[in-house]
């Protein structure tokens, strides 16, 4: 049975902020007052690590911390202050309700907290109010910042690459394309001498980025081609959680299968994460069949005005994250719904004609065609076989 001191700094060479000999000092005095020597205290740190919810698993002191508190080993907390625990308010509100749930008392040197006294206990929940509050005015300001930029019609987020002079954005799609993945992409521009904004090399997570902005449904993976390769592309919704499912194709063995996968099955629970494409093909070519379109037919186009406030809107959700005021689970339910609005924009298109399927075609044609004729197939959450045809003009359907 031991006591526990937890030091944090975000930044080391922040020298306006309380170094960690200067909380290691304080909090050794205030652990002496209650009895707790230097003999009797571990000391945890993490350090030039940030605070945020978002980099909690990086925090193995804090994780550490957690781990001794649900053990038993812990009789005590000390830190220096609520900001040193966590920035989060949840993550702080879980912290209290497990030392609360293992009776460990938790005595912090500047705000003054010790959970161990009635006074104590109030200050805490006082403070985490408080803290509540802060970070709600401070979301708020930061929406009335985004609607003011938006009706101001001013750019949200950073300035991709490509729109600064001397940077041309269309050798990376090309090697993207060429590469069939980010990380072949990146060692493709690498190799043609292609300058980054910044870094001296190109990685796979920038190359991502600017992937991902021209094309919102390409996800990361594993031999992920550009989804215009893929006969299905854009059409196959999860049955589970409503995602686009992306095209996966292994370069290096041509002969292996295309499966199509959702993206989020590797943070939430889905029965299934793939199919092989030829596993889909005779449900969809059943209902394909069922065409009957006259000779020309014409659709709405999608509006470009529309799809660049989604786009916008994609990036606001992504700082949004990445400035911790929404958790990894809120962006993907958040982003999934864009990439479906922007989904059905991409079926609304001028088609001049929709002839009778011809499945010999190449997988770009196909695609072409499907998406003129199906807005979403949706799939089975079990065995993700398709189960619900939405089709762009019912009419269409014999």
């Amino acid at each position: 049975m031991t006591a526990y001191a937890y030091l944090r700094k975000s930044s080391i060479q922040n020298s306006t902020d309380v170094s960690a000999q200067a909380q290691e000092h304080a909090i050794r005095e205030l652990a002496a007052r209650h009895g707790d020597n230097h003999g009797s205290l571990v000391v945890l740190s993490d350090m030039d690590i940030s605070g945020q919810q978002k980099a909690i698993a990086r925090r193995k002191g804090y994780q550490a911390l957690v781990g001794a508190i649900e053990s038993g080993a812990c009789t005590a907390v000390y830190s220096y202050s609520l900001s040193r625990l966590t920035r989060s308010v949840a993550e702080l509100d879980r912290f209290f309700a497990l030392c609360d749930e293992h009776k460990v008392p938790v005595r912090l040197v500047a705000d003054a907290v010790d959970t161990s006294t009635a006074s104590g206990r109030l200050t805490m929940h006082v403070l985490s109010s408080v803290a509540q509050f802060e970070a709600e005015v401070a979301s708020e300001r930061i929406r009335s910042r985004m609607a003011l930029k938006r009706a101001n019609g001013e750019r949200l987020g950073g300035i991709p690459y490509g729109d600064q002079d001397g940077e041309d954005a269309q050798p990376v799609l090309d090697a993207f394309a060429e590469a069939g993945s980010f990380t072949g992409a990146a060692r493709i521009l690498n190799e043609r001498g292609v300058q980054p904004r910044r870094a001296d090399l190109w990685r796979a997570g920038s190359v991502a980025t600017l992937v991902q902005r021209a094309d919102p449904s390409i996800h990361p993976g594993k031999g992920v081609k550009h989804g215009y390769d893929f006969m299905f592309s854009r059409l196959l919704a999860c049955g589970v959680c409503g995602t686009l499912l992306s095209g996966m194709a292994n370069r290096k063995r041509p002969n292996t299968p295309i499966r199509y996968a959702c993206s989020r099955a590797q943070y939430t629970l889905h029965p299934r994460r793939s199919i092989a494409e030829k596993d889909l093909l005779p449900g969809i070519m059943a209902e394909a069949d069922r065409l009957q379109t006259p000779e020309a037919v014409e659709s709405e186009q999608g509006d470009a005005g529309e799809r660049e406030a989604l786009e916008a809107q994609r990036l606001r959700i992504v700082d949004l994250f990445e400035a911790g005021e929404i958790d990894r689970g809120d962006r993907e339910r958040r982003l999934a719904k864009v990439h479906e609005r922007i989904a059905n924009l991409d079926s609304k298109r001028i088609v001049q004609t929709v002839p009778r399927i011809d499945w010999s075609w190449p997988p770009r044609e196909l695609n072409r065609v499907l998406r003129a004729v199906f807005a979403e197939i949706r799939l089975d959450p079990e065995t993700l076989q398709p189960v619900t045809f939405t089709w762009t003009v019912p009419e269409w359907r014999a």
